[in-house]
């Protein structure tokens, strides 16, 4: 079982106001406008095009005006946004300019291709604007158990994302139920009451679903062999036996990747608009039909990233 979260956001509770949870967010018809590749930036593309057409994000930047504090990077960022919402193509300095600010992180100083996900951690973290960064914020809540004397503890973390790794063919909610299964921990450590080292299982919940559930599914080992099988992705899903909540779940966007290993290869997307899905191959944009997109989901060997919206 592998767990990812991203500590530098933070842990804790995660709290919203009765305006938030309450909020209905627009759906995102998006513009058929693609970004130009400057060399190896496809995974900015995709994962850009995404954030654009999330719909608090879309919602919020509509909204926006021009803020002295807004960082460099996010007045960049609504450069780009607001050339394809005016239906224009973004600028090439623009481009250049985005790109320049990013590689204040030596991890993307370069021309080299990254994963479309560490450059969304990444991004959030230096944009530090709390509307971009509100739509991800989810909670876990972690129980460990005594196997012992019963003795239980939780523990809190905050997420932008779920990471799965996808060991066999299967549908998405399986992958995420036994995502969620109790697990057996291989812990040293005495038990705070009993004093006796036994085994802890840990228990892990969705304690605060967010409003858009970012999922990454792992597809390279730790030695870059890559996983073909293929996972059903059902667009609606509702969050059963791990959520007290059980929210209901639209897919509205799908990064996909082709390559040897997550560091090459080519990066592209899908956006669902009102009647048809759009392809974004950086500057290529093509229009598929939803029986299309509907049979490439139920056998799908290239989504990496996945976006859904909270209904």
């Amino acid at each position: 079982m592998y767990r990812t979260t991203n500590s530098s956001y933070g842990s804790g509770v995660v709290t919203r106001n009765k305006e938030q949870m309450s909020q209905k967010t627009q759906d995102v018809d998006p513009m058929r406008i693609g970004i130009e590749n400057i060399g190896n930036t496809c995974y900015i593309n995709s994962m850009l095009q995404c954030l654009f057409n999330t719909p608090a994000i879309s919602t919020a930047m509509k909204q926006y005006k021009d803020n002295k504090n807004s960082t460099e990077l996010f007045k960049q960022f609504y450069k780009i946004w607001f050339s394809i919402q005016a239906g224009i193509e973004p600028e090439h300095n623009d481009i250049i300019q985005f790109k320049k600010l990013m590689n204040q992180h030596r991890e993307f100083d370069n021309f080299n291709q990254q994963d479309c996900i560490e450059f969304f951690h990444v991004f959030l973290d230096i944009v530090n604007t709390g509307f971009l960064t509100q739509p991800f914020f989810g909670q876990l809540t972690y129980q460990i158990n005594c196997q012992n004397c019963n003795n239980s503890s939780k523990q809190t973390e905050q997420f932008i994302n779920l990471s799965i790794y996808i060991e066999q063919a299967c549908r998405l909610s399986q992958l995420l139920s036994d995502y969620f299964k109790p697990e057996q921990l291989n812990s040293q450590e005495k038990c705070k009451k009993c004093q006796k080292t036994s085994p802890l299982i840990r228990k892990t919940n969705l304690s605060a679903p967010p409003m858009v559930l970012v999922i990454q599914l792992k597809r390279y080992d730790s030695r870059q062999t890559r996983s073909n099988n293929a996972i059903e992705i059902e667009q609606s899903l509702i969050l059963k036996g791990f959520c007290d909540q059980s929210p209901l779940y639209k897919l509205y966007a799908v990064i996909n990747h082709q390559g040897y290993s997550i560091y090459s290869g080519h990066y592209t997307c899908l956006i669902k608009a009102a009647t048809c899905w759009y392809y974004f191959n950086d500057q290529r944009v093509s229009e598929y039909s939803n029986k299309v997109v509907d049979d490439e989901l139920q056998k799908s060997q290239n989504s990496y990233v996945l976006f859904y919206q909270r209904q």
